[in-house]
C-alpha cells in the first residue's frame, strides 16, 4: 500500500498553502488542498478509481468516444489545470501511449505534486495562464482532446468564461477531436447557464454538445459540478449518448440537442 508523509508547499503566484496528505476515506488516497480547499484526490495504488462525480462523468465521454481516434484512443491530450494530475494518471493507465500535455498558472505545483506521487513517463508541463497560453506556448498546436478543469464557482475569471477562451480552446481541437470542461455552481445553476450557453454558442452549438451531471444539479436544487463535452463539427452517435448515460454516474442526466438548448438559453 501506497503511503507518505503530509507536505506543504506555498505557490508564488497566488501566495496560497498547497498540500498533500492522506485520505482517510480509501485505502491509499491522497489529497490535494489549496487554501484549505479540497481541489483533488488520488489513489496511489490504483489510478483508475476516480472518486470524484465529475471526474468519473469525464472517464465516461472518454471511453464511450475513444474507438473513434486512430488505434482506438487519443493520440495527444492536454490538460488544463493541473490539480493532482487525477485525470492524467488515469489515461495513462488506460491508453500508456497517449502523449500528455498539462499547464498550470502555479510554477511549483506539478512539481510538488510528482514529488510526492511520480507518473512515468512524466507529462509535458507549461506554466502559463490559460487564458493566454493558447497565443503562446500552444500557438498553432492541435490536441485530440482538451480538457478545462479550471473553477468550480461563479468567482471564475471573465478570462476563462468567454467566448474568446472557448473559440481558442476549440480552435486547439483537432478534426473530430473532443472538448471536455468541468465547471460548477450553486443552486439555481445561473453562472452555470451563462457558461453553458458560451460554450454552445462556441463549441459548435447544441447538437453537438453534451451536459452531463447530477439530477439534483441538473435540477438547480443542489449545488455541484457538471461536465460539459462538445466534439465541433460531429457531435456525438445516438450511441455515443446511450453509452455516456448509462455509464453514470447515477442518479444523474445527460442533456443534448433541444434539452441543452432549453437547459441554458441564450443570454438576455
Amino acid at each position: 500500500m501506497a503511503s507518505f508523509s503530509p507536505r506543504s508547499v506555498r505557490l508564488s503566484r497566488s501566495g496560497q498553502l498547497a498540500e498533500l496528505r492522506p485520505d482517510t476515506l480509501t485505502d491509499s488516497g491522497m489529497v490535494l488542498t489549496v487554501g484549505g480547499a479540497e481541489q483533488s484526490h488520488v489513489e496511489l495504488d490504483d489510478p483508475s478509481f476516480l472518486l470524484h462525480d465529475y471526474l468519473r462523468r469525464m472517464r465516461s465521454v472518454l471511453t464511450a468516444t475513444c474507438g473513434d481516434f486512430p488505434g482506438g484512443h487519443p493520440r495527444t491530450l492536454l490538460h488544463l489545470g493541473a490539480g493532482a494530475l487525477t485525470l492524467p494518471r488515469w489515461v495513462q493507465h488506460r491508453w500508456p501511449t497517449t502523449v500528455q500535455t498539462v499547464v498550470d498558472y502555479e510554477p511549483e505545483l506539478v512539481e510538488f505534486v510528482l514529488s510526492a506521487a511520480p507518473m512515468q513517463p512524466p507529462p509535458e508541463v507549461l506554466t502559463a495562464d490559460a487564458a493566454e497560453v493558447f497565443h503562446g506556448p500552444l500557438a498553432a498546436r492541435e490536441f485530440d482532446v482538451v480538457v478545462v478543469d479550471l473553477y468550480n464557482s461563479a468567482q471564475a475569471p471573465e478570462s476563462l468564461t468567454s467566448t474568446g477562451f472557448f473559440t481558442a480552446v476549440r480552435q486547439a481541437a483537432a478534426a473530430g477531436g473532443l472538448v471536455l470542461v468541468n465547471f460548477g455552481d450553486d443552486a439555481g445553476m445561473d453562472f452555470a447557464r451563462r457558461v453553458a450557453r458560451t460554450m454552445i454558442e462556441s463549441l459548435g452549438g447544441p447538437q453537438c454538445g453534451l451536459l452531463s451531471a447530477p439530477d439534483g444539479v441538473i435540477a438547480a436544487r443542489e449545488e455541484g459540478n457538471l461536465v460539459y463535452a462538445a466534439r465541433p463539427g460531429s457531435g456525438f452517435s445516438e450511441q455515443q449518448l446511450g453509452q455516456i448515460w448509462a455509464a453514470g454516474p447515477h442518479p444523474g442526466e445527460v442533456l443534448t440537442g433541444e434539452e441543452l438548448a432549453a437547459w441554458a438559453p441564450p443570454h438576455r
